[in-house]
């Protein structure tokens, strides 16, 4: 019927249509908008949406009137808001961020790693556990229940120093909550002003000291450093490196327990948020101070062995120009904030719940590191049945006369004493836990950290070695050293993404002394060095490569009711320091050879975490604040290795091919440190929803460090 009315209309033509109105349909009806739930109020797609608008007043007051309820109900805290938000400091309802999907396992080699690990399970309440923390738990328990007796270097760390480890596990579960670390530093089980004792029942150094002295504030560490010769150097003008350069106020605080007291109720009136802020600012400028001072030191430790050059002058005193440049606008902005003000006796720069934490682990931390790497150097982490540590009468030693030194934590350290007296004084190389005869050393760790929101790893080797020597001709011992550090993160989820790979090692093969380096950054290889010189090289290289806004992720994160997208990224900066000076000549016809290999590789990687969030819903105004050290790892490994043939006056060994060694390893580490936070406003009621919140950790401890000269047919 259709097609026959379409072909009558076309033959009767345009004249026959002219009367013909063609009507086009109605507009489909509006949709019929039900009254939302909050949860549609607080969506981005409904309020955008044709129903969103029909009721948008409707949904503005529900999400205030919940918002408010909300905002009531939650605790409240001084908080230094966002700039979004104003700036400055509010009242904002708080939100304690939830720690679930965590990742944390290895760090063998250092307390820092030790203590992280413990830290976690306090702070999820030792419920909900991964499978790997279930059973670090159960080592910690163990512990608990084995009486004084010690199985590993750890458990002999722990309980040497059993009344802190305890204090300082349980403390992880206060997270960031520096007051509340502060507070129940002086309560039951704490550390402030009483004797603190190992399991055994030994009393341990006191924490603080008559000569634990420390700066007002860290700004009053400055003074103007010293540059290369011949160099331009960089003119402090302001007044506020003159104020800062005060050698009375570098250390006009003497640490204690009173101390601590007096200055949290000299500034109690002060938000905790307020003072925490200033020291990590302090800490940002004593990072920038530390790095000047490496940055010179190394041109120091270069110029010592012959390796500057004009140019290699002229390159450091750019740097150090850079930094100081960095330094006095630092000490310019702390002039504005009153760190310098001498009119009252105190500034909100000169404490803080934060400084107590750092000043605790600066105390504590560098004493058991030293403890955790002679252990594992002596007794290679070996306690079993017949480990020399548990039959001691094997080492011949007149020092170690008893039997079984694992009993307890003293007898344990009385162990390490005399035994490592005893390796030097035999002198040769031997690997302490067997007693057998090696010809280098090589440490290892791996370790990650965090939890589904950002975490941070990385697994590293370093060392040296000597080969050949006892299987052919004298003349073909060659030597190495080597470091090589990965660094790994994962961004709001539990993959983990290489942000970096670098590696280093200078060696000698047949008449080439060999370097080879290496940088892969994001998964891109930036930097590939290998080539070999001929007989002798001279040779200063730093590759550096910074990153940023990388590793992006998105999620989604409930600001109480609403939701919010979030995007997290990493920042970072990796590279490779390299120094090098070699020499080798060899004379197979006379078996001899004279080497030289006196060298640097100091791999480093560091990354930072951040977030940024898009607009929400039209009631709620949104910003982030905070920083995040995920991981900050510098593996710097120095070796002097040389084989030279002694002169025919030598007193016990003319005509021989010495071995000569000096070697340090050490592990540079700062692991979860920071805060991460969501802010939200409705109305005049602020929260803060915080993402990741970790009080931060950091260790510097050696690896191994050796100096050993023998006659290579001892080997």
């Amino acid at each position: 019927m259709r097609r026959a009315l379409l072909t009558t209309l076309a033959l009767a033509g345009p004249s026959a249509m002219a009367g013909i109105i063609i009507v086009p349909p109605p507009p489909p009806p509006p949709p019929l908008c039900l009254q939302p739930s909050l949860s549609q109020c607080s969506s981005v797609t409904y309020r955008n949406s044709y129903c969103g608008a029909q009721y948008d007043a409707y949904c503005q007051t529900q999400v205030e009137t919940a918002w408010t309820a909300r905002h009531n109900a939650a605790p409240k805290r001084t908080a230094v808001l966002p700039q979004s938000l104003g700036g400055g400091t509010g009242t904002v309802a708080y939100q304690a961020p939830q720690v679930l999907n965590t990742a944390f396992e290895g760090g063998n080699t250092t307390v820092a790693g030790q203590v992280l690990r413990g830290q976690v399970l306090a702070r999820k309440g030792y419920q909900n556990l991964t499978a790997a923390e279930q059973a670090y738990k159960a080592v910690r328990d163990a512990w608990e229940t084995n009486g004084e007796g010690i199985r590993s270097c750890q458990e002999y760390v722990h309980e040497k120093y059993y009344d802190f480890s305890r204090f300082e596990q349980g403390a992880g579960a206060y997270g960031d909550d520096f007051r509340a670390l502060y507070e129940a530093s002086k309560g039951t089980g704490g550390i402030a002003s009483r004797t603190l004792y190992g399991k055994d029942g030994q009393a341990l150094a006191p924490l603080w000291t008559s000569t634990s002295r420390a700066p007002k504030n860290a700004y009053y560490r400055f003074a103007p450093g010293a540059y290369p010769p011949f160099t331009t150097k960089y003119l402090f003008t302001s007044t506020a490196a003159t104020k800062a350069n005060n050698v009375l106020q570098r250390t006009a605080v003497t640490i204690s327990d009173a101390w601590h007291q007096a200055m949290s109720t000299a500034l109690i009136k002060v938000p905790d948020a307020v003072l925490n802020d200033s020291q990590r600012r302090q800490e940002a400028f004593e990072d920038l101070l530390a790095r000047r001072d490496a940055v010179y030191a190394a041109w120091q430790r270069q110029s010592a062995k012959g390796l500057t050059t004009a140019s290699i002058n002229s390159q450091t005193a750019l740097q150090l120009r850079t930094l100081d440049q960095s330094i006095e606008s630092a000490l310019v902005a702390a002039e504005t904030e009153g760190c310098f003000e001498t009119k009252v006796p105190r500034t909100s720069c000169d404490w803080s719940p934060r400084r107590y934490k750092v000043m605790v682990d600066k105390a504590m931390m560098a004493r058991r590191e030293a403890d955790l790497s002679r252990c594992l150097l002596l007794t290679g982490n070996d306690f079993g049945e017949e480990s020399f540590v548990r039959n001691a009468e094997r080492l011949q030693l007149a020092s170690l006369p008893d039997h079984d030194y694992t009993l307890n934590a003293t007898l344990l350290t009385s162990y390490l004493q005399a035994y490592l007296q005893g390796l030097k004084d035999g002198g040769g190389l031997l690997d302490a836990s067997t007693r057998t005869k090696r010809k280098g050393n090589t440490q290892s760790d791996s370790a990650h950290v965090g939890d589904d929101k950002f975490g941070g790893g990385y697994t590293f080797v370093g060392g040296w070695a000597v080969d050949s020597f006892g299987e052919g001709l004298w003349c073909e011992t060659d030597a190495r050293i080597f470091a090589a550090l990965d660094v790994n993160v994962n961004v709001f989820s539990t993959n983990r993404t290489e942000v970096a790979h670098l590696e280093g090692e200078a060696s000698t093969q047949g008449n080439d002394i060999r370097l080879k380096l290496n940088a892969r950054v994001l998964g891109v290889e930036l930097y590939n060095h290998d080539m070999a010189y001929p007989m002798h090289v001279t040779l200063v290289q730093e590759t550096q490569f910074p990153r940023t806004d990388a590793a992006r992720a998105s999620g989604t994160f409930m600001v109480w009711f609403i939701p919010v997208t979030v995007t997290g990224g990493i920042s970072a900066t990796a590279g490779v320091r390299t120094e090098l000076a070699a020499a080798l000549t060899r004379d197979c016809a006379m078996d001899t050879v004279d080497l030289d290999l006196d060298g640097l590789v100091a791999p480093f990687g560091n990354v930072s975490g951040f977030v940024s969030v898009g607009a929400g819903v039209p009631d709620l105004q949104v910003g982030v604040m905070g920083s995040l050290t995920l991981i900050n790892h510098a593996l710097p490994l120095q070796a002097e290795l040389g084989v030279h043939l002694t002169s025919s006056a030598h007193p016990t060994d003319p005509n021989r091919l010495f071995l000569h060694v000096e070697a340090r390893l050490d592990q540079q580490l700062r692991l979860l440190d920071g805060t991460l936070s969501l802010f939200g406003q409705v109305g005049p009621f602020k929260g803060e929803f915080p993402l990741v919140a970790w009080p931060g950790l950091g260790t510097t401890n050696t690896l191994f460090t050796e100096a050993v000269d023998l006659p290579l047919y001892q080997l």
